[in-house]
């Protein structure tokens, strides 16, 4: 960029010394060359002020939660640019997903939290892990010994490019404005056997400026009411394992207040998700009812007001 303004100003202080009769181009060829220079100086002093001092834009935090059948996946866009996964689904449709959404040369995700270890939470996130470069991996750390668990605990094991996290029960994980709070399991119910894996679940409560979202995994109405007490009024709540009738209780809704319920499960699935109980409750308490089965791939975005949701359905 110095260089053309050392040469356009050459050209300026150049012409106007010269005499008369040491002008190489007559007088109208010159006013051509002049319009032509100053034009072209003002395209370099725009492409270099669009390069070097882009003024800076608020980005929205983005939630999405991606139809990937019968399982959950959510893909969060953090207004400082970090991305982040929370469970990926039954197979490699996550990656058609994420295909759609970041650019092709965006080959990283920050982080990935995997709720529990059924295969229709862990398998997507192998997947990702084989294609993208993966920051940190959270998760509980019980196993569910399937071959897609198996392979997901391998992955663990060979890969040193990615740092590994278990979660528990009051850890706070902070990205910018956001605030990612951990509200189960307790690091007693850990050490325990339970009858059912789903109670293992991570469950994590999202916080920012006046948007709340709450990430239940697969876990059961006998807990809800322990991380609901520690939860409060939220916005989004992610319907407990499906729409299943283990879970979401009319005393954890009557806990949380939610707006919006987020349902992800498949079309047509073999296990009568979502329960029409737990559809009639959340009907009945007036929340707004988003299902991957029917709308597709749902976005949320907030810029810490108020979140607005719709549904997104994506090209692939």
């Amino acid at each position: 960029m110095s260089l053309s303004l050392f040469f356009f100003f050459g050209f300026i202080v150049g012409m106007s010394r010269a005499k008369p009769k040491q002008h190489f181009f007559s007088a109208p060829f010159q006013a051509i060359i002049l319009v032509v220079a100053v034009f072209g100086l003002s395209i370099g002093l725009w492409i270099y002020h669009s390069q070097f001092f882009i003024p800076w834009v608020e980005q929205p935090l983005r939630v999405w939660m991606l139809d990937v059948g019968q399982g959950d996946a959510f893909l969060i866009e953090f207004p400082t640019g970090e991305q982040w996964l929370i469970d990926g689904g039954p197979d490699n449709t996550l990656l058609t997903k994420l295909g759609s959404i970041l650019p092709p040369w965006d080959r990283s995700i920050n982080a990935m939290i995997l709720t529990h270890a059924d295969t229709d939470h862990v398998t997507g996130l192998v997947c990702v892990l084989d294609r993208y470069d993966i920051g940190t991996v959270y998760e509980s750390g019980v196993r569910a010994h399937t071959q897609p668990d198996n392979a997901f605990v391998s992955q663990l094991k060979t890969d040193e490019e990615f740092s590994h996290k278990k979660l528990q029960a009051g850890e706070i994980l902070v990205i910018g404005d956001v605030r990612l709070t951990v509200l189960w399991p307790d690091e007693l119910f850990l050490r325990e056997a339970s009858t059912s894996r789903n109670n293992f679940s991570i469950v994590i409560q999202l916080d920012y400026g006046q948007t709340s979202i709450l990430f239940t995994g697969d876990t059961e109405e006998e807990l809800e009411s322990i991380f609901g007490s520690r939860s409060g009024d939220i916005d989004v709540l992610k319907i407990g394992h499906h729409g299943s009738l283990t879970s979401t209780s009319w005393s954890f809704l009557n806990q949380v207040h939610p707006e919006m319920a987020f349902l992800s499960l498949g079309a047509d699935n073999d296990y009568g998700h979502p329960h029409p109980t737990i559809l009639q409750r959340l009907q009945e308490q007036e929340v707004q009812i988003f299902r991957t089965d029917q709308d597709g791939d749902v976005l949320l975005t907030s810029y810490g007001g108020e979140p607005i949701v719709e549904s997104h359905p994506l090209p692939f």
